[in-house]
């Protein structure tokens, strides 16, 4: 489980840093600086990144028989694209719709692994609140969505969908 724990820490800084901006806090560019979203934008790279590097470890560190963490990997790959396209588009000051265009499918193709999660409830939980996550995205970067209501929800999103589990983890808890 190590590597999943590295995803779920990293990915729910960047998540965290980026509901930090949409809150309005530490949003505002100091005098003579650039906007503190170019940060957030290197944060959600290296969060992708690390993310297709982890699905790529999950990938060939597994045996050739068919294995389901393969579909784990696939999974992992999914958002690791979605936060280097994130982080690629915050730093270079980019229009942030095609983000939100692209966090439509990142929001409902993985609901095709509700059935790779069916023995748990915390993970099909975590799976349909990321849609409600990536939806509330593209409502935001079309401007049908205050940024503070999205900052909210990536908050919850970073606190119970990514900081909870490998805390759980570490204490021992088995996440159901």
């Amino acid at each position: 489980m190590p590597p999943i724990t590295m995803v779920f820490v990293l990915t729910g800084l960047a998540v965290f840093v980026q509901a930090m901006f949409f809150l309005g806090v530490g949003a505002g560019a100091a005098e003579g600086k650039k906007s503190p979203l170019v940060g957030a934008g290197w944060i959600a790279l290296t969060a992708g990144i690390v993310d297709l590097i982890v699905g790529l470890y999950i990938t060939v560190a597994r045996p050739i028989e068919p294995d389901p963490s393969l579909l784990l990997a696939g999974l992992i790959a999914f958002y690791g694209l979605f936060f280097i396209a994130l982080g690629v588009t915050e730093i270079l000051d980019l229009d942030l719709r095609v983000v939100g265009n692209l966090a439509i499918p990142t929001a409902l193709l993985p609901l095709a692994w509700l059935k790779f999660f069916a023995g748990s409830t915390t993970f099909t939980i975590i799976l349909i609140w990321w849609v409600i996550a990536f939806l509330s995205i593209t409502v935001t970067t079309y401007g049908k969505m205050q940024p503070k209501v999205l900052g909210i929800i990536l908050m919850i999103t970073a606190i119970f969908t990514f900081f909870l589990v490998p805390v759980l983890l570490v204490l021992g808890v088995t996440v159901p």
